[in-house]
């Protein structure tokens, strides 16, 4: 049976992940970038038992590239005041192998590239897709050129170019759902332990830190072989809508848009020292304030032998651990469906399958993330959720549904 020949559009977490699963079913494989590099900035997040038992189905360790074992949790009002502490990978054999581990995105990305280019995919960087035409499953490029393929799988985020050519974008677009924006931040570990009034932060064991107000909740967590400390901290858009940003776009946040380190303490003046310093020990040019932006259900994630994955299809806020999480079991999922012995006339069923696959799952995500956002402090059913979203084997559940 002869090799699909697959374009992937985007370069983030799902897209690497879904070239190193397609190249190693012996497909012909070339993901293309806008940027110029891959890997070089980024910020961290968590990969939950499920997403990290779909990296070792592709051969990536994340341990191995610098993600940190989340061990013991701390959980606290926004004062300071304990709400309670949770140990993770107690039993890593209860969900067949998965643990949960902080992930810096740059050294993740190198090790899916890295492993993507050792089954034979071709990386091109500083290539930007302008248009998809769907019947052709042609590119085109910014510079003009075009090139036709047996399938193109669109993971080229929030804000997708080919999004629009599957679904009519004015009737489904994206929305600010929980009325939240994202301040993230990274800084030296060291500092942090260095610092009289943080030393005690987090040790060998505590890892993860989380202050909880109603409406506002920082998360600060190990990252890098334990050489960073990452911070999140979401709150009421109204706090930072139209930070380092001017004219028409004053009332807009982005992931360029910085924030300056005055208005981020200003936001969290009234929570706990601790959290409050941890703000000020981050370099103030490496603030970047989101808005941050989901979608309800999209009618559809294909069309022809063009198919989204990911944030294209199901951007997510990240109050459930699973952004990325989701787009890792995607591309596991195409990995499973579309082996090395699929023929072209069974493509497009396959991404319908793929599809109805994950449809029900993402959407179970989704809006626990929003319920979460609507009481930090005591989410609704999150313990039966997180079963839900651990005990599942991305790869084993398409293997069935084949």
């Amino acid at each position: 049976m002869a090799p699909l020949n697959i374009a992937i559009v985007g370069a983030g977490i799902g897209g690497p992940a879904a070239a190193v699963g397609l190249a190693r079913n012996g497909h012909n494989v070339t993901l293309y970038e806008r940027a110029p590099a891959i890997g070089s900035v980024g910020f961290a997040f968590r990969v939950t038992p499920n997403s990290d038992r779909c990296l070792k189905f592709l051969g990536i360790d994340a341990l191995a590239g610098g993600a940190v074992a989340a061990d013991l949790c701390r959980m606290m009002t926004s004062k300071g005041e304990l709400l309670g502490e949770s140990r993770e990978n107690q039993n890593p054999e209860g969900v067949n192998g998965g643990l949960s581990v902080f992930a810096h995105r740059p050294a993740l990305q190198k090790q899916l590239i890295d492993e993507a280019k050792r089954w034979g995919a071709q990386i091109k960087t500083g290539i930007e897709v302008t248009s998809v035409d769907v019947p052709s499953r042609t590119i085109t490029f910014s510079d003009g050129s075009k090139s036709a393929v047996d399938l193109i799988i669109a993971a080229d985020g929030v804000n997708s170019c080919i999004r629009p050519k599957i679904v009519d974008s004015t009737l489904y677009s994206l929305k600010a759902s929980t009325g939240h924006n994202c301040l993230r931040a990274t800084m030296p570990l060291q500092a942090v332990l260095d610092d009289p009034i943080t030393s005690h932060a987090v040790n060998d064991e505590l890892r993860l830190l989380s202050w909880h107000g109603d409406h506002k909740i920082i998360i600060g967590y190990v990252v890098n072989h334990g050489r960073l400390f990452n911070i999140v901290c979401a709150h009421p858009e109204e706090l930072s809508n139209g930070e380092a940003s001017s004219g028409d776009d004053a009332g807009k946040t982005g992931s360029e848009h910085r924030i300056s380190l005055d208005k981020a303490r200003d936001i969290y003046k009234d929570f706990d020292k601790v959290a409050v310093r941890l703000i000020e020990l981050a370099d103030p040019g490496s603030f970047r304030v989101w808005k941050l932006m989901d979608m309800d259900d999209i009618p559809r994630w294909s069309a022809d032998r063009v198919v989204l994955l990911g944030d294209a299809c199901h951007p997510l806020v990240p109050f459930g651990f699973s952004g990325a999480s989701m787009a890792i079991e995607d591309a596991v999922t195409l990995t499973e469906l579309l082996p090395s012995d699929v023929n072209l006339e069974q493509v497009q069923g396959r991404l319908h399958l793929y599809e109805r696959i994950r449809k029900p799952r993402v959407a179970k995500v989704r809006d626990q993330s929003r319920l979460v956002a609507s009481n930090f402090k005591q989410p609704g059913g999150f313990k039966a959720f997180r079963e839900f979203l651990d005990n599942h084997d991305a790869a084993e559940f398409a293997k069935r549904e084949l």
